[in-house]
């Protein structure tokens, strides 16, 4: 049986905006998205698609990945939502989110020993169109025994009950897929969350966030499942420049991948997110992934 919070927990959650716990996986079950997520880093699934890139590079080949990410690792493995991870998930999204909450995305975060990146402090929320108002929540699993030498993730606790504060990008570099939060709160209040093997750490869309370079000698991998409800139109007007300004080379992989039949490829693969509530969130659906398409068509 998948585990469950208790009503403790979901107090600190809300009150900190992210919460560690241990999901009780076995070694066979954390063996198997680790070899899994090896091997399709290893073979370089995705690139071609923008599936697979890295965050805080220029993403060209011309140096080592830093910080290489697997967007929908599961369109490639689907094996890895049908490890108990994906279901201990499922079952606290619900519990926090309530019965409506969908699976929305999983990601491999891989950090090479000795050059890994740190990740710049971030929302989550940051990436997203500020069209719409999010209801969300990241679920970060170790896959081997993490702490501030190999990167574990970091927190600034309440972060979550403000907004989205203004962000960049690292090194002032447009073409870099990672955004760095340039101010509204204070790196001297985060704290750090160092797990085992199998240990977890859950944070909402708002909470900022970050982690340290992993300047250990073996690499660390996460993995991380994300569960929503349906996004919903924006109360208030919000402006995010930093999303016109962004120029990547995944975005760029995506793009030329869509245009030349990728975009079905990809609506099939995301059937399963699409809860038919009612004809209202269908076309909410449809609008986010057409505001996306035109995104990139002006963009490139």
């Amino acid at each position: 049986m998948a585990m469950r919070l208790d009503a403790r927990m979901i107090r600190r959650f809300r009150e900190d905006g992210f919460l560690m716990f241990d999901t009780g996986l076995s070694m066979q079950d954390l063996v198997a998205l680790r070899q899994t997520l090896i091997r399709l880093h290893a073979e370089n699934i995705g690139f071609e698609e923008g599936a697979l890139f890295d965050a805080t590079g220029i993403d060209d080949g011309s140096a080592p990945p830093r910080f290489p990410q697997i967007l929908h690792p599961r369109s490639f493995a689907p094996e890895l939502i049908d490890n108990n991870f994906y279901q201990t998930a499922k079952v606290i999204a619900e519990q926090i989110l309530g019965s409506e909450v969908r699976f929305k995305a999983d990601i491999s975060l891989m950090k090479p020993a000795r050059i890994g990146d740190a990740t710049p402090w971030h929302q989550d929320e940051a990436f997203q169109d500020p069209a719409f108002d999010y209801d969300e929540i990241s679920f970060w699993l170790a896959l081997q025994p993490v702490d501030e030498a190999n990167s574990c993730m970091t927190y600034v606790p309440g972060s979550h009950k403000g907004p989205v504060l203004p962000h960049g990008f690292p090194g002032g570099d447009a073409r870099i897929h990672a955004l760095e939060c340039v101010g509204g709160f204070d790196p001297r209040d985060a704290v750090s969350c160092p797990l085992p093997a199998g240990g977890c750490v859950i944070h909402s869309q708002r909470t900022v966030h970050g982690a340290g370079p992993n300047v250990s000698d073996r690499d660390r991998l996460a993995y991380a499942l994300i569960f929503d409800r349906v996004p919903t139109p924006a109360r208030t007007v919000r402006h995010f420049p930093w999303r016109e300004q962004h120029r990547t080379a995944r975005a760029r992989r995506e793009l030329e991948w869509r245009r030349h039949g990728g975009l079905l490829v990809h609506l099939w693969r995301q059937r399963g997110r699409v809860r038919l509530t009612s004809m209202q969130t269908l076309a909410f659906d449809l609008r986010r992934a057409a505001r996306a398409m035109w995104r990139l068509v002006l963009a490139y």
